[in-house]
């Protein structure tokens, strides 16, 4: 479909004008390496992130005594391994879905357990975001490439 500049924006040819059979949307486009820098850009965020919080975890706590500490420490430490694989963008797929388990597992326990669904945000956001990573993939910037 052709289309030309009118004085209220983007308006079809001539010949479509009458008729609106043949509608069509006009979609933005967006250069790809614009899109690599962005994926690179939520892959640092989202890395940084996880290795911050899965090291402010360990350093509050103590060293593990108990099985169940240990694991807490274990977890804590596949947190930020995950995050440095998501940052560097190695092994993209596995990293996010182990990242949003170990982000939304707890979150899901709450809501078993009658927490409000938007009783956590920040979990929330944290999580949708991870989500959003997985499904968006590491980009060309990446050490392991799609």
């Amino acid at each position: 479909m052709r289309q030309s500049i009118g004085a209220k924006g983007w308006l079809p040819a001539r010949s479509q004008l009458h008729t609106f059979s043949n509608i069509r949307e006009i979609h933005m486009a967006v250069s790809k390496s614009r899109l690599d820098a962005s994926r690179f850009f939520l892959r640092l965020a989202i890395g940084g992130l996880a290795i911050l919080l899965g090291f402010q975890a360990m350093r509050h706590s103590g060293f593990p005594s108990t099985i169940h500490a240990a694991g807490y420490w274990g977890m804590h430490l596949l947190e930020m391994l995950c995050g440095a694989l998501i940052m560097v963008g190695f092994l993209m797929p596995f990293a996010s879905v182990v990242l949003t388990l170990i982000i939304g597992f707890p979150i899901v326990m709450g809501w078993m357990h009658g927490a409000s669904v938007l009783g956590d945000l920040h979990a929330l956001f944290l999580l949708l975001v991870v989500s959003a990573t997985a499904l968006g993939g590491a980009g060309q910037w990446a050490l392991g490439r799609d």
